[in-house]
């Protein structure tokens, strides 16, 4: 049985490692404060007796052995076992993060405190100095508030990266969308709305035609015959009934003067290119975004109706290893999506429920959120009932699917199963109803993954999906054909 204590947001593996210790003095700290060129190390047992003074130590290959090399000695000096051993510094910026990585590469465990409530912790609210930052850093790894990310390392740390790539590249494309759509405004208003122009934006005849020499005046001349036929070249459905609109609509509109037209329609073209090699760019993330989630427990998530590739990605990127992630509650506060409660006076006494702090993993909260509101609209049946219900009833409908969708998430993940609806999760439900249920979903499922160019990859014999599959086709006697 779980032993329940009052220190919720301790690290986890921090605790383990003193209760493994048995003896404060048989642990060594080692916080670090992190800087461009000179770190400031100090060594401290688990009583926060120093062991050895702050001193720097340079952002460098060799300073790293070094580093480890005067931890051993020391350890050897004083009996203490390698793995009752732990640095741990401020969450590091670019600039550290080879050195912290080169530590855990070396299997030494490093953690990472909060900056805000590390300054709490210091002496001195007002001065800063090294030795006072590193003061407070020891003192909350000391207290085993510390953070050891299950995605700081291995898979999970690249699926990270690409995501929060993507991200960007994301906010980027829109930031062009916007420039082209002030552009256009001036040299064909209305061409971007597709009610008057009748050619959806930013699709690849869009794009073909505001590329060279774009604006009203060009459309009307252009020869409707020719016009078709790029319109037909480049997917358009009805070519002849579009072109003919879009010409119409041209001779309506009003346009910016001659002398202003070339270097608009200069601008507007490299606005174009550039929005192509964002599209670009992100279609090829997310072609190995979906490769490294294969590789993950949170290919799983895709088997939600409503869950893509994407954010299944996101959201398993910011939890990382499921296995070793904190319990659902402590992921929830983290997500920002539960409110703030207050109560005093008694046991009777009023309780106040405010907002969501501000204080969050707002990358994971966008993901958890968005992921709930593709769940109300697109999602299994119950969870699209209990998202109108809840936004019905005044609730805010994305915050809780977005808590019952993480605790679904988590267990998902950890016993390395597929979504069932309510009814198939009794255990007095036939095989064969499951069965069932396995060959109606899987078009659909396999579709994900094709889409992406990772179907080969997802359900390859060594990777999550491609076991669930093995296991499921000997099981109850089916095939499920890539």
């Amino acid at each position: 049985m779980k032993k329940k204590t009052i220190y919720t947001n301790q690290s986890q593996e921090l605790l383990h490692l003193f209760e493994d210790a048995g003896n404060n003095s048989k642990i060594m700290c080692v916080p670090i404060d992190f800087a461009k060129k000179d770190h400031v190390v100090m060594f401290c047992n688990g009583y926060g007796h120093i062991l050895r003074k702050p001193f720097s130590v340079k952002n460098s290959p060799d300073r790293v052995k070094y580093l480890t090399d005067q931890v051993s000695r020391s350890c050897r000096h004083r009996r203490v076992r390698r793995k009752h051993v732990f640095f741990g510094g401020e969450d590091v910026n670019s600039y550290a993060e080879n050195f912290a990585n080169t530590l855990r590469c070396k299997g030494w465990l490093v953690a990472g405190v909060n900056a805000h409530d590390a300054k709490e912790q210091r002496v001195s609210i007002q001065a800063s100095t090294d030795r006072l930052d590193l003061m407070g850093i020891a003192s909350m790894l000391l207290n085993r508030r510390a953070n050891c990310s299950p995605a700081q390392s291995g898979i999970y740390r690249n699926l990270r990266t690409l995501v929060r790539h993507r991200r960007k590249l994301v906010v980027m494309s829109t930031e062009v969308r916007n420039q082209i759509h002030t552009v256009v405004d001036r040299l064909f208003p209305g061409f971007l709305d597709d009610r008057k122009s009748g050619i959806v934006a930013f699709t690849n005849s869009s794009l073909y035609l505001m590329e060279d020499r774009f604006s009203a005046r060009q459309i009307r001349r252009r020869k409707t015959e020719k016009l078709t036929e790029i319109l037909r070249r480049k997917g358009m459905s009805k070519p002849e009934h579009t072109a003919a609109k879009l010409q119409e609509y041209a001779k309506a509109v009003l346009i910016t003067p001659d002398e202003y037209m070339g270097t608009l329609q200069l601008s507007l073209a490299h606005h174009v290119r550039h929005f192509r090699c964002l599209r670009g760019n992100i279609e090829q993330l997310e072609k190995e975004i979906a490769l490294y989630l294969s590789q993950t427990q949170g290919a799983f998530l895709t088997t939600v109706r409503g869950v893509g590739i994407v954010l299944a990605a996101g959201v398993t990127a910011e939890i990382g290893d499921p296995y070793q992630q904190k319990p659902v509650n402590n992921l929830v506060s983290n997500a920002g999506i539960i409110p703030r409660v207050k109560q005093s006076g008694g046991p009777e006494g009023n309780t106040y429920t405010g907002k969501v702090a501000k204080r969050c993993n707002r990358i994971l909260k966008d993901y958890v959120t968005r992921s709930a509101f593709h769940l109300g609209f697109h999602g299994p049946e119950d969870l699209m009932a209990d998202y109108k219900r809840r936004d019905a009833a005044g609730q805010h409908a994305d915050f809780g699917i977005g808590r019952r969708y993480l605790r679904m998430a988590m267990g998902l993940m950890r016993t390395s199963q597929i979504y069932l609806p309510k009814r198939l999760r009794n255990k007095e439900v036939k095989p064969q109803e499951r069965a069932s249920y396995y060959s109606m979903i899987w078009p659909k499922f396999v579709e994900k993954w094709q889409k992406h160019d990772a179907l080969e990859a997802a359900f390859a014999k060594d990777r999550p999906l491609g076991r669930w599959r093995n296991m499921v086709q000997d099981l109850y006697e089916i095939k499920l054909s890539l």
